[in-house]
């Protein structure tokens, strides 16, 4: 048992030396191109996240810290951020169907949220380090609570998509955690979390109908 634990933990250590391996060679990749040092850290972080989660290391390690970058670089505050594939990938020496591929994978992998703007570029949010959605999802809570509470006092019912416009508005009006020019797209982002959050609401509405009325 003790020689199975020991043999374990070898390959775990062993993995954790080719990830940060990995992890060096793509800062140095990525620091030869003219890009913002930020923007590399948070790009290596994603690859760090991903290949530790990832089954399997991928053959070609350098076009994910590309696919990384370009995910950091297109959060929703760099709108417009109208520069094409082809540019960016001419710059990095790297196929579109390779960027496609590896975004694709990361996205995935990750669970990032993608949206589209009006000129259908593409825009990235990491559920896990974003502090916009981490503070959108603690006032939709917070919001919801307080529908339930009026549903549950004054037996005021819960219209989701109402509920959502108005959190919508706050979150971007006031509290200014998005641009305003992508708010039909984070629409969408608020409806789904206010829906998941009223999943009570709604068993509670059909038990009420069910045996009450």
């Amino acid at each position: 048992m003790l020689e199975l634990i020991n043999y374990n933990q070898e390959i775990l250590n062993t993995k954790d030396r080719i990830i940060i391996d990995f992890l060096k060679e793509g800062h140095k990749f990525l620091e030869k191109f003219d890009i913002n040092h930020k923007m590399i850290v948070d790009a290596v972080s994603i690859v760090n996240r991903f290949l530790r989660l990832n089954a399997k290391f991928p053959q070609n390690i350098f076009k994910f810290f590309v696919a990384a970058f370009y995910i950091v670089e297109r959060h929703p505050w760099s709108f417009p951020a109208h520069e094409s594939k082809t540019k960016f990938c001419k710059k990095f020496g790297i196929d579109q169907s390779s960027l496609d591929y590896s975004i694709e994978r990361i996205v995935s992998i990750l669970k990032l949220v993608k949206i589209i703007d009006d000129k259908n570029f593409p825009y990235f949010i990491d559920r896990d380090t974003d502090i916009s959605y981490k503070l959108s999802k603690n006032v939709v809570k917070n919001e919801v609570e307080k529908a339930m509470m009026n549903f549950l006092l004054l037996n005021q019912p819960i219209n989701s998509q109402i509920l959502s416009e108005s959190i919508l508005t706050k979150l971007i009006f006031e509290m200014k955690l998005f641009p305003e020019e992508l708010l039909r797209q984070f629409f969408d982002i608020i409806i789904d979390l206010v829906e998941k959050n009223l999943i009570d609401y709604y068993e509670y509405v059909q038990l009420q109908e069910k045996y009450f009325i």
